[in-house]
């Protein structure tokens, strides 16, 4: 069975109480008990020495002699006396312990109730010692009254007289004495009252916080990280509550970054097995092709002119494609794998488009394909100068590639909405519906049959995403099969012109 905190500060508190206030009570009955001793102690020694000296002065005036047969002999009047001064009942012993005189009248009317009497006649503890030459006294508790009977010898001048016993009434001393126990008993129990509602205030407060923490720790396990713990406190738990969102928030960043890069992993895993293959197909082509023409050339092929030099083209065009496709791949090697690249440049993309086309209308021509440009100046973005500027090759050079002869390709550059847009559009094949949506994929190639298009590897386009994605831009494709293709780039400015070319 589970017990909660608040459950055993309760139960732990009153326990506490029941032994203290036990070992308290007796403890402080002790002390009041010993206290009233104390008191008629006192008292018993002040009388015994007053009524030694009443006695004395009695003798005196009476002429009675210090001998114990004298003192027997005005018993009667020494008793009266001491009775009448004391106001109690008075019993003299001699010295054997023979009952000398008890001032009770015949009719018994004492002044002492009978059973009171009684118990003080049972209880001879005080009278043994008397008769050893010592004083003392013995407390009845008869129905809630206190009697204290009180025996001494009566010594005058070293002569022990007779022993004598008189009673008195101390019940007011202990009803007195009680009250205050009584009191101190209440005021203990209010202490305990406040003091466990004080504790229960206080362990609602530190155990609500700890349910708290415990309800989230529990969402937790189960993979919940959206819950916070609300304390509203300035102390230690306060801030333990936001010490353990911190941590929350923490451990939640990590789980998402280990996510992540589990994702990444097996989408790399992934890529590599797909990228490997299609590198060894691509690979085998080429290879095969410059394996055939060296083996016809070594098979006395360098004899015939003919065969010698096509051999020796297709073997160059081989290696050139596969040098390229190498380089390609080292390209795509470095974006994918998040390489330390420097992408804090400031690029002025108008330029670079300028360049570019000036360079690439050398190519351009030999299809008789314009290039017309209408680019905003003064347009700048943040990134990495080359990798931009294969970017920008590449899709140019792809519009070359699938353009139709005597076409033309019109480039633009705006800004739009804080971002640079890139357009590139051609006049030329367009891509089919069903393909268009595999023309990311590494080593894909729409048509493979061509002469502008045999040095292609199906690398260009996973290249140039890549390298937007690199630079948290976002590219967008369309294309009509047999008119044309349309390519969109947006990348993010960092400082916009107005003028445009």
């Amino acid at each position: 069975m589970k017990f909660s905190l608040r459950y055993k500060f309760t139960v732990g508190l009153i326990i506490i109480f029941c032994i203290g206030f036990n070992v308290m009570s007796f403890f402080m009955n002790k002390i009041i008990v010993d206290n009233s001793k104390k008191i008629i102690s006192k008292e018993f020694v002040d009388n015994r020495k007053d009524l030694s000296l009443y006695i004395r002065q009695f003798m005196m005036m009476n002429n009675i002699k210090n001998d114990e047969d004298d003192f027997q002999q005005h018993i009667n009047e020494i008793s009266e006396a001491l009775s009448l001064k004391l106001d109690d009942r008075v019993i003299f012993y001699k010295n054997n312990g023979q009952l000398l005189l008890d001032t009770a009248y015949a009719d018994g009317d004492v002044l002492i109730f009978y059973n009171i009497n009684k118990d003080i006649k049972d209880n001879k503890e005080d009278l043994k010692t008397a008769f050893t030459g010592k004083s003392a006294f013995s407390i009845i508790n008869y129905e809630n009254n206190y009697i204290v009977a009180f025996s001494f010898p009566i010594n005058i001048d070293g002569k022990n007289l007779c022993i004598m016993r008189y009673s008195k009434d101390y019940s007011y001393l202990f009803e007195l004495n009680r009250n205050l126990l009584g009191i101190t008993k209440r005021v203990i129990l209010i202490i305990f009252i406040l003091t466990c509602v004080f504790t229960i205030l206080l362990s609602t407060k530190i155990t609500i916080p700890i349910v708290k923490l415990s309800k989230v720790t529990k969402e937790i396990s189960k993979g919940n990280f959206d819950l916070d713990v609300n304390i509203n406190s300035s102390d230690e738990i306060g801030e333990l509550g936001e010490n353990f969102n911190l941590m929350k928030c923490k451990i939640k960043e990590q789980i998402e970054i280990i996510k992540r890069d589990r994702d990444n992993l097996e989408r790399m895993e992934s890529y590599r097995k797909i990228f490997f293959d299609n590198v060894t197909h691509e690979m085998k082509t080429p290879l095969t092709i410059i394996s055939g023409y060296a083996q016809m050339i070594l098979d006395d092929g360098y004899k015939d002119e003919k065969i010698l030099n096509k051999g020796a083209t297709k073997i160059k065009i081989e290696s050139n494609r596969m040098y390229k496709m190498v380089l390609d791949l080292l390209t795509m090697s470095k974006l994918e794998s998040y390489a330390d690249i420097n992408r804090e440049e400031k690029i002025n993309i108008e330029e670079i488009i300028n360049t570019i086309c000036e360079d690439m209308t050398i190519r351009a021509n030999k299809y008789n394909i314009k290039i017309k440009k209408c680019l905003q100046k003064n347009l700048f973005i943040c990134g990495n100068k080359e990798e931009i500027r294969r970017m920008i090759i590449n899709i140019i050079d792809n519009s070359i590639k699938y353009g139709n002869v005597k076409s033309t390709i019109i480039i633009s550059l705006y800004s739009e909405d804080n971002f640079c847009v890139l357009t590139v559009e051609d006049e030329g094949k367009g891509i089919p519906e069903n393909k268009i949506h595999k023309i990311y994929d590494s080593f894909y190639r729409v048509f493979k049959k061509g002469e502008r298009e045999k040095d292609s590897n199906g690398l260009g386009l996973t290249i140039v995403k890549s390298i937007v994605e690199a630079h948290k831009g976002k590219i967008k494709i369309e294309s009509t099969e047999g008119l044309g293709t349309k390519v969109y780039i947006n990348l993010p400015c960092l400082q916009i012109g107005n003028n445009c070319l």
